[in-house]
């Protein structure tokens, strides 16, 4: 599957954050946030 670039704009300590804790889990921030919003849009889904 290809994946598109996109940009978000996020508070700079906030992405410090975020980019230590995946640093720290060893993944990559493109799949924790992929990962986060496929289980939002699923919890809509049930909500339906």
């Amino acid at each position: 599957m290809k994946r598109k670039t996109t940009s978000i704009k996020v508070d700079p300590e906030f992405w410090k954050q975020v980019k230590s804790y995946t640093a720290l889990k060893g993944i990559d921030i493109s799949d924790l946030l992929e990962d986060l919003l496929k289980k939002e849009l699923e919890k809509e889904k049930k909500k339906q």
